[in-house]
């Protein structure tokens, strides 16, 4: 049996209506988007019927496990409710797996970037190395 773990989503302020749509034991899926403006490693946090219900946190372990292992996710909404700032908010379990990553654009109307060679893991890069690439 695998392991299940526990992750809160955060930036759900943004996506309360998504939120109140989604259940516990909906099914969820992790999309890395490459393009996003505000973090190159970001990965949103679907719920199954396409709607977006936040981000896994940037000091979270589980973007460890997929951008730095390669590793795929399976997911579904854990529990979903009102926290102390009036909103609602979501708890995610997930489970390790070999599954594929999906890859998309931030932006509604464009295609995800291509990856770089050598696949999905090579988009981790240091500071170091995108300062060099912006220069």
């Amino acid at each position: 049996m695998d392991e299940v773990y526990f992750v809160r989503v955060v930036g759900v302020s943004n996506y309360q209506q998504a939120l109140a749509e989604s259940y516990a034991g909906q099914a969820v899926r992790f999309v890395h988007e490459p393009d996003n403006p505000y973090d190159a490693m970001a990965l949103r946090v679907e719920n199954s019927a396409g709607a977006t219900i936040g981000y896994i946190p940037r000091n979270s372990w589980l973007r460890a496990v997929i951008h730095e292992r390669g590793r795929g996710v399976t997911g579904s909404i854990s529990s979903v409710g009102m926290a102390r700032s009036c909103m609602l908010g979501v708890t995610i379990s997930v489970a390790i797996c070999d599954d594929e990553v999906i890859v998309a654009s931030y932006f509604p109307d464009q295609l995800p970037p291509e990856p770089p060679k050598g696949g999905f893991r090579y988009w981790v890069t240091s500071a170091e190395a995108s300062d060099q690439r912006a220069a």
